[in-house]
């Protein structure tokens, strides 16, 4: 199977169902997908501190 590109992901309907459930916009997913498509071109690792986390690493932490 091969990976699906960001434009696939934006329009893949399941994935749309699961945003609109979690009341994330498509802007902002699109956003952050493209934030992590850069950073993973450049080998920029961003670990960020976030109330939501309760001091748990964020998704940025756990993939580097």
């Amino acid at each position: 199977m091969q990976d699906m590109t960001i434009s696939e992901v934006l329009r893949d309907p399941l994935i749309r169902q699961m945003l609109r459930a979690d009341k994330v916009s498509l802007g902002t997913f699109a956003a952050l997908l493209e934030n992590a498509a850069l950073r993973k071109r450049n080998g920029v690792a961003v670990v960020r501190a976030s109330s939501s986390t309760r001091g748990r690493p964020t998704m940025e932490a756990r993939l580097n």
